[in-house]
């Protein structure tokens, strides 16, 4: 609750001081992704990243992992959809 009062008082997306996975996306070529934990897959069909409460499957042609960061990741190639399960 006092997170939640926090994020409020600073104008703050919700979830964002309590850990949640933020997506940005660029198009369908490219999502940047902060708060992933690992990766559970990864080929260029299909990239599965754990996130702790849940499991991101970014689908398409072309997957790859531009760049990784202990916290954050940039998938790029033709992303033809993302599943979430929790």
């Amino acid at each position: 609750m006092k997170m939640d009062r926090i994020s409020r008082a600073l104008e703050l997306p919700p979830g964002c001081l309590a850990g949640a996975a933020r997506f940005e996306m660029h198009g369908n070529r490219e999502v940047i992704v902060e708060g992933c934990r690992s990766i559970l897959q990864y080929d260029e069909s299909a990239i599965r990243i754990n996130m702790g409460k849940m499991i991101a499957c970014f689908l398409g042609r072309g997957l790859n992992i531009k760049c990784l960061t202990p916290d954050s990741l940039v998938v790029e190639g033709f992303i033809t959809s993302i599943e979430f399960v929790t």
